[in-house]
């Protein structure tokens, strides 16, 4: 395991040298827990010639428990002022310092331009998101466990679904069975105002309703101060009911929709159903190594609008999301994005989840989502649960 950890301080050394930076400074805790194995409160230095020292204000007993990093790298200080004289204590230049600015809050970015007032402050955040995108065979591992415990939570929701029932009491039941098989229950997104809980179960009219979200179906929550996911009303009969849930295995992620329908589902929403899994069925097939994210994004909006759902398909007209897909591992929003401007190719050992969706305003929304692993010759699917509409 210390293996692991190390190759990556290691590779991320190696990107700061190509690019002329000293040392990249890392604070936040996805970040933090994937080059050193804690998460303390504190600043981690890794530097262009592969040294390592790790400032830490608060869990210093607990990060020398759990970090794969050498324990003479931990320092407990009292603050940020501190750092200078640290880093140079080791032998580590900061003539050119990175920060993840895609995260960190303008006040801490001004702090570090005061304590640095002589360096050149710069952000490293894509070279860090790009690096995190590939995953190791043991990231992937955890992946496939995240994703057998998902397809149990969704074989639970056949069970739990009920007409009458309240979406929130479906959820909760999910949430429930998910923490017992080892789901830790919070889920990382990297994103300002990023929130995600477990999972969304959402119905009828409710999975369709606009949100400020990037996301295609949100549902309407339980209030306005958390507007998505769940709610107090109750599951109807011969409606669509979404259930959009996480797997989280020891940090990593698995994403996975299903749609259950309590007696029947009319032709509209079935005929919309069977396009999302028709495309799903053709990226599975297009999708490889070399192919463009964004390629696979246009080829999608002109399969909608073939289709009839140009104003449909990700969302309702004034509410569509510009992507079919997301990266996903320790963070739901990782590279690769599936979606508008992202001209990348996507590469081997790359995780994302595809989830064509289409959404009617009033009336409800469908859609299916997998999560992938990018293979040499193309892409497997991590989530197995049957692609069928689930009646019940």
């Amino acid at each position: 395991m210390d293996r692991e950890f190390k190759a990556r301080v290691a590779k991320l050394s190696d990107t700061l040298s190509k690019n002329g930076i000293d040392v990249a400074l890392i604070m936040q805790n996805t970040d933090l827990y994937y080059y050193s194995a804690t998460i303390p409160s504190g600043v981690l230095a890794v530097s262009s010639d592969n040294k390592t020292v790790y400032t830490i204000r608060r869990g210093y007993k607990r990060a020398e428990n759990e970090t794969a990093l050498d324990k003479d790298t931990l320092i407990q200080t009292k603050g940020l002022s501190e750092l200078p004289k640290i880093l140079s204590d080791f032998g580590i230049k900061f003539k050119t310092i990175g920060i993840e600015m895609d995260v960190i809050p303008a006040d801490m970015f001004l702090r570090i331009k005061k304590v640095f007032k002589d360096s050149e402050i710069l952000d490293v955040s894509f070279y860090i998101r790009w690096q995190r995108s590939k995953k190791s065979e043991f990231e992937i591992k955890q992946m496939r466990e995240a994703a057998r415990m998902l397809d149990c939570t969704t074989e639970d929701a056949k069970e739990l679904i009920k007409a009458g029932k309240r979406e929130v009491e479906v959820s909760a039941e999910l949430e429930y069975r998910a923490r017992k098989r080892g789901h830790q229950g919070k889920s990382r997104m990297r994103g300002f105002n990023g929130e995600v809980f477990m999972g969304h179960v959402h119905s009828g009219y409710r999975s369709a309703f606009p949100s400020g979200f990037l996301k295609p179906t949100a549902g309407i929550g339980p209030h306005a101060s958390y507007p998505e996911g769940a709610s107090f009303e109750k599951i109807e009969e011969n409606q669509p009911v979404i259930v959009d849930f996480l797997g989280n295995y020891q940090g990593y992620m698995s994403d996975e929709t299903r749609i259950f329908v309590v007696g029947k589902l009319d032709k509209k929403l079935t005929k919309a159903y069977y396009f999302c899994r028709d495309v799903m069925d053709w990226m599975e097939e297009y999708a490889k190594p070399g192919i463009a994210a964004q390629d696979i994004y246009e080829q999608c909006l002109v399969m909608a609008e073939k289709a009839g759902y140009k104003d449909n398909f990700m969302g309702i007209k004034t509410n569509q999301t510009p992507f079919v897909g997301h990266g996903i591992g320790l963070e739901l929003d990782e590279f690769p994005f599936i979606a508008k401007g992202q001209d990348y190719a996507i590469e081997e050992n790359m995780t994302f989840a595809f989830e064509p969706k289409v959404a009617f305003e009033g009336i409800g929304a469908v859609g299916i989502e997998n999560t992938y692993l990018v293979t040499k010759n193309g892409v497997e699917a991590l989530t197995r649960f049957p692609r069928e509409i689930v009646y019940l």
